[in-house]
């Protein structure tokens, strides 16, 4: 699942902003991978992985960046 955000992210760097139902899929799939990977207890394992979806998104339009962000933050507390 965090596997197919990170290509989506790819994907919209490489040919530009995409449709809001792509981003809807790319928000829904990175919330419920951090859920699984919250419910196994592998968030040490993914963090790494986890941060750079949202740094490959800083600069990406239509609010991609900030609900990724609210996402990521529901489940990392980092400062």
């Amino acid at each position: 699942m965090l596997f197919y955000v990170e290509t989506g992210v790819k994907f919209t760097d490489e040919f530009g902003d995409m449709n809001e139902a792509f981003y809807n899929s790319m928000e829904s799939t990175y919330a419920n991978a951090l859920k699984i990977i919250y419910k196994e207890q592998l968030m040490d394992v993914f963090k790494q992985r986890s941060i750079q979806v949202l740094d490959d998104t800083q600069d990406m339009g239509w609010g991609f960046h900030e609900s990724l962000s609210e996402i990521f933050y529901q489940f990392y507390d980092i400062e």
